[in-house]
């Protein structure tokens, strides 16, 4: 009696019980339907004897509780490819509504075999007319997983994720069209949240032929994946749909993404496309990945079309950070041939304001590890589209930019408040910052009176600096700064091995910065030390931002560093003698001074016969 009454019980948990998972396997590449009843797991398999992935869907839809959608299709079914089972598909999407279902199209290959070592052995060919814009599965569900599927033909997009929390995992998905991951909710629908694409875990990341975010959808990632074709994210705000919070990449190795080899030519030879390209969305991060190269950062991705490795457009508080951007250079055709396009990264608008912009910890140009360079056209470029729309706020800080063919940054002539702040620019082709008349890059623009031209950036001046002397662990640097009157600047200096060729520094190395302010005939004086060690013979420069508009100049002109001068020759002549000590003892008993000089000669706040020892010591070893 007891044993019946167990097997009773287990028997009703078996069949109703949502806790226990429940496996689905898939028998047939064919379309079709035959199985009846309520349609759920315990109804498979129709009068054929076989399953197909839509009475899989269906049965796991009606069924409450987690099902696993498994594949074990005979390879002689398999049809156009010899190596990969293509499901057909005839009838509308294949729609997964049920929470926690598994799609697991890797198990086809634990149960048949590999048959194709370049890939899963399972894919879907679109066969219904119509379907060019839409996707093969939808996941309409939250928790569902979608893992290991391969090759889909004739769809818009392979799988479209509607819920939240969903995952794509170990997919290889390749095919013509508009991308193989698309995350959006319907109109006036809730809004896709927490979906990730990819993972950190050793086989879980998936290979890509381009992703999309598109309005609706707030706080999905893309990690760990390799994506030829790009990656949109999309908002469309005037309509109410917003797209927010998404992330690409991540700050850890394991959580880089991979994304080159996306662009086409235009009519005219002339080269379009974005590796990635973010439109009227907020707050989206870009952080730690390969944009534009190879998986190992080390060459240019091949082929390579599309001259922008991101594109900010009409969006806010984009934030672009810790990425290795390098291989954008393409060459036009047609028309366009012979004309070279590449940026690094590109910010515009162009039907609405872009607004808090942060690029910020980024290699460009280089090879990871930061020495080898890969050839690229520019480094960033900021530069709306539109006179009626602009960049606002954007912050260039702490970037690393080197070898590319032309401009360093670049902001063009209706632009302002581009903080440019910390960076490591050099060996570039042309000016390593450059503040355009117009919308094209120009060179150095000098100084004018009263800084009242404009162009971009205001074409705030830069410092002219004067002398700049190394001491062993500090830098002493002096110049003046004309600009507007009454205004906070921050003044930045940088070295570099040797000067531009164009007299015009660059700044390998970010040194410091010190505040001045000008006076009421916009003059402020520069007088500082630094704790640096910069080698004699070295190039120094600077640039000034206003700090209230954040415009930032130019680089200054180089000013060679030299030796410091001998602290004993007081009267700053050049000479050790015997006037150096006339001059310190008249300073000492408060008779007269040397411009600039002070008798507290060790620097301790008091003048007192520790100042008098410490000038007799310097004086009597020459300093």
């Amino acid at each position: 009696m007891n044993v019946c009454l167990m097997l009773i019980s287990a028997s009703v948990a078996s069949c109703c019980s949502p806790a226990l998972a429940q496996t689905i396997t898939v028998t047939t590449l064919e379309d079709t339907v035959d199985f009846a009843g309520t349609q759920r797991v315990g109804d498979l398999p129709g009068p054929d004897g076989r399953v197909s992935f839509r009475e899989a869907v269906a049965a796991a839809n009606n069924t409450s509780g987690p099902q696993t959608i498994a594949f074990a299709v005979p390879p002689s079914e398999f049809w156009l490819i010899a190596d990969v089972g293509l499901l057909k598909l005839e009838q509308s999407p294949f729609f997964l509504n049920d929470p926690g279902t598994t799609v697991d199209f890797t198990t086809q290959t634990t149960s048949m075999g590999d048959t194709n070592p370049l890939g899963p052995e399972i894919g879907i060919y679109g066969l219904d007319p119509g379907s060019a814009g839409i996707a093969a599965i939808y996941v309409n569900a939250d928790n569902c997983i979608v893992k290991g599927l391969g090759k889909v033909y004739q769809r818009g997009y392979a799988i479209r994720l509607v819920g939240n929390n969903n995952r794509v995992i170990a997919c290889q998905i390749s095919g013509p069209f508009n991308a193989a991951v698309h995350i959006g909710g319907y109109l006036g629908g809730p809004v896709p949240s927490g979906n990730i694409v990819g993972s950190t875990l050793p086989g879980e990341g998936n290979t890509l032929s381009g992703l999309i975010i598109n309005g609706p959808a707030d706080a999905n990632i893309v990690i760990g994946n390799t994506v030829q074709g790009g990656v949109l994210v999309q908002g469309a705000t005037q309509y109410g749909v917003p797209v927010r919070n998404n992330r690409i990449g991540g700050p850890t190795q394991a959580e880089r993404n991979t994304i080159s080899g996306n662009g086409y030519y235009g009519e005219e030879g002339f080269p379009v496309g974005a590796q990635i390209s973010i439109i009227d969305a907020d707050a989206t991060v870009i952080e730690g990945n390969y944009i534009g190269t190879t998986s190992d950062g080390m060459s240019a991705k091949s082929p390579q079309i599309g001259p922008t490795g991101v594109e900010v457009r009409d969006s806010r508080n984009t934030t672009i950070r810790a990425n290795l951007i390098a291989g954008l250079r393409v060459v036009g055709t047609n028309h366009y041939a012979g004309r070279v396009f590449g940026e690094a990264i590109l910010v515009n608008a162009v039907n609405a304001n872009s607004q808090g912009t942060v690029i910020q910890g980024n290699t460009i140009g280089l090879a990871a590890g930061g020495l080898t360079p890969i050839v690229t056209r520019a480094g960033i470029a900021v530069k709306p589209l539109s006179s009626f729309y602009h960049a606002l706020d954007t912050l260039v800080a702490a970037n690393h930019i080197a070898r590319v063919e032309t401009t360093g940054v670049f902001v063009a002539g209706l632009e302002h408040g581009v903080r440019i702040t910390s960076n490591s620019i050099h060996d570039c082709g042309a000016a390593g910052l450059d503040l355009g008349v117009a919308a094209v890059a120009d060179g150095p623009t000098p100084n004018d009176s009263g800084d009242a031209d404009g162009g971009g950036n205001n074409l705030q001046n830069f410092p002219v600096l004067t002398s700049a002397f190394a001491g062993s662990t500090s830098v002493r640097i002096i110049g003046s700064l004309t600009t507007l009157p009454g205004r906070t600047l921050d003044v930045e200096f940088f070295s570099s091995p040797s000067c531009d060729p164009s007299g015009f520094g660059e700044g390998a190395t970010y040194l410091g910065t010190f505040p001045v302010q000008t006076n009421a005939a916009g003059f402020a004086v520069i007088d500082v030390s630094l704790a640096a060690q910069v080698p004699i013979g070295a190039a120094l420069t600077a640039t000034a931002t206003d700090v209230a508009l954040g415009n930032t100049s130019e680089f200054s002109a180089c000013r060679g560093v030299e030796a410091a001068p001998c602290p004993a020759d007081f009267n700053a002549d050049g000479a050790l003698d015997f006037f150096d000590y006339d001059a310190f003892v008249n300073c000492f008993e408060g008779v007269a001074c040397p411009p600039g000089a002070s008798a507290d000669f060790d620097a301790d706040g008091t003048v007192d016969f520790f100042d008098y020892d410490a000038f007799v010591v310097a004086f009597e070893v020459g300093c």
